[in-house]
């Protein structure tokens, strides 16, 4: 079987749009061509409302790698507990609009690929911000894999980095015994090989697939969106601009198809979920 890619969701989110959080510095509320899909007025940010980019929690399931792989966790919308992403947010004056259906659990979500959460083989870590290791807790018979250089922003993060939140730093911990710390470029198995390109965290790893279709790229959160591709322009959370902006160009040069991490536009793209 030819490998494929398929976008699983787990949740729906969106910060202000004045938080120029999509675009580096785009207004996007005053650069209406510039935004990407998603875009809703109106949304519920605590007792304030107003316009934001929904943006999908994801996870992507590689079927047909000899391997049952999936790449990121995503997190659980609906932990309404202290360490859970609302009060992750919260603590760190973040407004965030958060949606959970039931049909997005991780449970369900691998159902519509035929796979239970305890035959994931390999979990790949394209970082560890925490909507990308959320759900490690559900995988207990995968190993995961994740550049070394994430590691102890994950565990004991500064306050200063963004998103590798203290609060989910079990979700690795938990999970250490079982995680292979790699640097630089490995090969997984004939259809998946991963390469550490930094820009948005230190260890920023694309996830290169080949398909039928040509070599998918799953891009971590380096193209948060396809407008980030179309207009060459970097979100605006990063450790090293210049290596984001070279990421743009190296992931041009080496793929056929460029995945984003968090944009709804994949389902218009690709409405059978998949890409391959």
């Amino acid at each position: 079987m030819s490998a494929r890619v398929y976008m699983l969701v787990t949740g729906n989110d969106a910060i202000p749009a004045t938080s120029r959080h999509e675009l580096l510095g785009v207004d996007l509320q005053q650069d209406v061509d510039k935004r990407p899909f998603g875009w809703a007025e109106g949304l519920a940010f605590g007792p304030d409302r107003g316009p934001g980019l929904q943006s999908p929690v994801t996870m992507f399931y590689i079927e047909g790698a000899d391997q049952k792989i999936l790449v990121d966790t995503g997190y659980d919308p609906t932990d309404e507990s202290d360490t859970g992403p609302r009060a992750a947010f919260a603590r760190r004056g973040i407004p965030a609009w958060i949606e959970s259906r039931e049909e997005w659990t991780v449970k369900a979500q691998l159902a519509k690929v035929g796979v239970r959460p305890n035959e994931i083989d390999l979990v790949i870590h394209t970082h560890l911000h925490f909507d990308h290791i959320g759900n490690n807790d559900l995988f207990p018979g995968a190993t995961f894999i994740a550049q070394e250089r994430e590691l102890t922003y994950a565990i004991n993060p500064p306050d200063w980095v963004p998103f590798y939140f203290r609060e989910f730093s079990p979700k690795v911990l938990d999970v250490l015994d079982r995680l292979e710390l790699i640097d630089g470029e490995t090969r997984v198995n004939d259809h998946v090989s991963l390469v550490r390109l930094g820009g948005h965290t230190p260890g920023s790893q694309v996830v290169l697939v080949e398909t039928e279709l040509g070599r998918v790229c799953l891009s971590g959160d380096l193209a948060y969106y396809y407008r980030n591709l179309e207009l060459g322009w970097p979100g605006g959370v990063f450790f090293d601009l210049p290596a984001v902006v070279q990421a743009f160009g190296w992931m041009r040069r080496n793929a056929d198809i460029i995945v984003p991490q968090h944009d709804w536009k994949f389902l218009e793209l690709y409405p059978d979920g998949f890409v391959g």
